[in-house]
């Protein structure tokens, strides 16, 4: 096995999948050790997505597990993407590690659900509003332009044409609206931008959340879930500056789609959520 690769979307899925595969079926780290002849801190690395398992491993625990043969297909499939070499990055050394981590994840979903208090996600983001939230970074400008490229780039999975778009459905504080990033202009034509996507695009919903809403159970945090179109389970990671905390339990998992779906229902509808990101603009 090898060790010390970058996680993947994929290999991130086989990991999560895998360590549910084992808890279900009464298999401690050390019997999933010794099976293939391994560490148990290796298990864990492929667990938690780190590192790679090779075909033969995998089809070794999946039969220590007890796997039916149609769940062990599929995953033997989506290992076998995780383990193709991965298309080279200009400047990739310029790109952080937790930027491709959401990269990977995003390209892989079907669906993403977002919630962030104060910021637009990536996704939905307009080319000088995201250099303005790079900007106290304090790198180069060589390397912001990168990361700025790297990251305005990911938006062609809302209108990607080699499988379904991605479904984006997005929650934001109001004080996303509000802010001055980047000034007056910027402002103004992210939220011209916001509204702009919103209309071209039927698998892009945008609500906001007021400042009178009531208490809700995401305060103060940053929260994606992603849904993949394969039998994988469903990712949750928060989100910091720093990078991104992935929850990968089936009960932490749902219960961040229970308090995202607690979140939709304070937010104002999406049609009225339009005409206040509409209103605000002409504040800026």
């Amino acid at each position: 096995m090898a060790t010390g690769q970058r996680r993947t979307a994929d290999r991130i899925q086989v990991g999560a999948t895998l360590k549910r595969m084992r808890v279900e079926s009464g298999v401690s780290r050390e019997q999933a050790a010794d099976k293939v002849g391994c560490t148990t801190t290796t298990i864990g690395n492929i667990e938690q997505g780190r590192t790679k398992i090779s075909q033969g491993d995998l089809t070794l625990l999946l039969g220590l597990y007890g796997v039916r043969e149609d769940q062990s297909g599929d995953l033997m499939e989506v290992n076998r993407e995780a383990r193709r070499s991965l298309k080279r990055v200009a400047n990739s050394a310029d790109i952080q590690p937790h930027q491709r981590r959401a990269a990977d994840l995003i390209r892989a979903a079907h669906r993403i659900r977002f919630y962030s208090p104060e910021v637009f996600p990536g996704l939905l983001q307009e080319e000088n509003y995201a250099r303005a939230i790079m900007a106290p970074t304090g790198h180069a400008d060589n390397v912001v332009e990168t990361r700025l490229r790297f990251r305005l780039g990911l938006s062609d999975v809302l209108t990607r044409d080699d499988q379904p778009p991605l479904q984006f459905w997005v929650v934001i504080g109001e004080a996303a609206l509000r802010k001055n990033i980047g000034g007056g202009n910027v402002m103004r034509n992210q939220l011209r931008h916001v509204i702009e996507m919103c209309q071209a695009y039927p698998n892009v919903t945008v609500q906001v959340l007021p400042f009178n809403a009531r208490e809700h159970y995401l305060l103060g945090t940053t929260m994606s879930i992603y849904t993949f179109d394969k039998i994988i389970p469903e990712i949750a990671s928060v989100d910091t500056t720093i990078g991104e905390h992935f929850l990968d339990r089936d009960s932490a998992v749902t219960e961040a789609i229970t308090k995202f779906d607690d979140l939709r229902l304070k937010a104002l509808d999406p049609l009225t959520s339009l005409d206040m990101i509409d209103s605000l603009s002409g504040n800026h």
